[in-house]
């Protein structure tokens, strides 16, 4: 019953998406016209002007002038050809005046034969233009037509909208029962996005792989635009005692105090990450070895008081290199960190030290 629904749900929603199409296009293709219409309509009204003035400045030309002598009469011929130049029957009537301006007014009647073909002209042109007006009318019509088409349709689409969705809540049964298969496939889909979500579930810091994008990005903007970076990678000493002797609910504990501690004592364009176990990871942008010493010497020095204050035995080696010119591979960024780290281990553990690379 539920997939015959969402069928007829699918099925009234094409048909209200093509039906709107169909409208709009037909709407567009109307204005279209309407506009060429419209310039039709100017164009010839042009025409008319012009055919008018032509009309006119034959009054300035005495009878002893030839038309072709004056230069207004000319200019009129010339923008006539120009307007009238897709129209042949006007231009057949335009050679005939270009054959007469070279004689005199008075000579064979003249005037008059020039009067008559404008004349002619202008009488074309005043059906052209009751015609194109008369097109004009019918695309407006038409234009109009299709807009209360649309209208139409769009308050018959609300109105079948209305209408499915109170056919939706009568089958209330039906929707609840397809609610519960909807959650157990979203819990699926959940649990699959959690194995490849960015966050550490345990510390609310980013993962490894949310760590590697970011220092990835900063790689990249580093060599651009020739800028240091630190990165750090943070081991927890002791740990493993911490786990064996107070169990794993204190040693998770422990790990969320870290990673909280880390967050909260770094800048907000520092990046925190978690890689793995009681190893965290530490970027720090546009900073240099020098400035690097003294934030994490202050860090640990943060974290040692936290770990104080909940009587936990557990110190921090912190080791860093800074990069001038990274090179392309992360793994080769972090394990430049993590040696320098391992370095501190052997030799003590409890400090921080800063590697200069490149």
């Amino acid at each position: 019953m539920i997939q015959n629904f969402h069928v007829r749900l699918a099925a009234g929603f094409l048909a209200m998406v093509l039906a709107l199409l169909a409208v709009a296009v037909l709407s567009y293709r109307t204005a279209q016209n309407q506009v060429t219409a419209s310039v039709w309509v100017a164009h010839t009204d042009e025409v008319i002007a012009e055919l008018e003035a032509t009309r006119n400045s034959m009054a300035e030309v005495s009878p002893e002038q030839a038309l072709s002598e004056n230069g207004g009469f000319r200019e009129h011929i010339f923008q006539l050809e120009r307007l009238t130049s897709d129209n042949s029957r006007q231009q057949a009537r335009i050679s005939q005046l270009n054959l007469m301006s070279g004689g005199k007014l008075g000579a064979n009647d003249q005037r008059s034969r020039v009067l008559n073909i404008i004349l002619e002209m202008k009488s074309d042109e005043q059906s052209l233009l009751a015609g194109r007006i008369s097109q004009a009318d019918k695309i407006s019509r038409a234009t109009l037509n299709a807009i209360a088409a649309f209208s139409v349709v769009a308050v018959l689409a609300c109105v079948f909208g209305y209408w499915g969705t109170v056919s939706n809540l009568r089958s209330r049964e039906r929707v609840e029962k397809a609610l519960s298969e909807s959650e157990s496939r979203l819990k699926t889909l959940l649990a699959k996005e959690h194995d490849l979500a960015r966050i550490d579930s345990l510390t609310s810091v980013p993962n490894r792989r949310a760590f590697y994008e970011a220092l990835d990005k900063e790689r990249v903007r580093s060599v651009r635009y020739r800028r240091p970076f630190t990165i750090a990678y943070l081991d927890l000493d002791n740990f493993k005692k911490v786990n064996d002797s107070l169990g794993h609910a204190e040693g998770d504990e422990l790990l969320v105090q870290v990673a909280a501690g880390l967050t909260s004592n770094l800048r907000t364009s520092d990046y925190v990450g978690r890689l793995g176990g009681d190893e965290f990871a530490i970027l720090l942008p546009e900073t240099d070895a020098t400035a690097a010493q003294l934030v994490l010497s202050k860090l640990r020095l943060r974290l040692l008081e936290e770990m104080k204050a909940r009587s936990w035995k557990v110190t921090f080696s912190i080791g860093a290199a800074t990069f001038l010119d990274p090179p392309d591979s992360l793994d080769v960024i972090i394990r430049m960190a993590d040696e320098t780290m391992y370095a501190i281990k052997t030799h003590g553990k409890n400090n921080v030290s800063v590697s200069l690379v490149g």
